[in-house]
């Protein structure tokens, strides 16, 4: 116990927009300020958790639950004296339900799952407003971006209060009521008319 004191964790995020889907680094890192290893034991093969917060709710964690009556070995690992990255995670943008969370402050959280081990570390995520379909026109030609809106009866349509723009792909069954966050960029088809290659989507909540 008298070890694991000198055990810290921090938590840092990158990425390169505030837009719903795009990806976020999320490096966590232990940190020994003693002059010696530290060693620490794990009941599980996870050594670490990471989840995003609205609120108080989980909304995506990496953690899934093994099945009932699973047990593994209890494995030790050896922290150095500074730090140890644990991981570099790149999280999508998409909560456990397969929906994306809207434009708002998130939290990000991690936590060591060692024996005994108290350390967490948290850091604030933050989700700017979908750029507006109308936009797209002035924005660069192949400049990655997120929209949001509704879905005509094609699914091939994607429409917000400023306008529609084509989609570069159909969608399956999605809730007529149901707001569509869709990344990805414009681009000029054959036909010298303009469409929205999806990259990835989610439905908005």
């Amino acid at each position: 116990m008298i070890g694991l004191a000198a055990i810290t964790l921090t938590l840092q995020l990158q990425r390169s927009s505030f837009d719903l889907l795009d990806g976020v680094d999320v490096e966590v890192a232990v940190h020994n300020t003693a002059k010696t290893p530290v060693s620490m034991t794990f009941p599980k093969p996870a050594e670490y958790e990471i989840d995003v917060l609205r609120g108080q709710d989980v909304i995506w964690s990496n953690i899934t639950d093994p099945p009932p009556g699973v047990t593994f070995p209890v494995h030790a690992k050896q922290f150095l004296p500074g730090p140890t990255i644990m991981v570099v995670y790149i999280w999508n943008g998409v909560a456990s339900d397969g929906t994306t969370p809207g434009p708002g402050e998130y939290t990000v959280r991690a936590r060591l799952l060692g024996t005994n081990a108290t350390q967490t570390a948290s850091a604030t995520l933050h989700f700017i407003d979908p750029v507006p379909i109308s936009a797209l026109e002035k924005i660069k030609l192949g400049d990655v971006v997120t929209v949001a809106g509704h879905l005509d009866p094609t699914k091939m349509t994607l429409t917000d209060a400023s306008g529609s723009v084509a989609l570069m792909k159909r969608f399956g069954t999605i809730a007529p009521d149901a707001t569509v966050a869709v990344r990805g960029y414009l681009t000029v088809l054959p036909n010298h008319t303009h469409a929205f290659f999806v990259q990835r989507w989610a439905v908005m909540r």
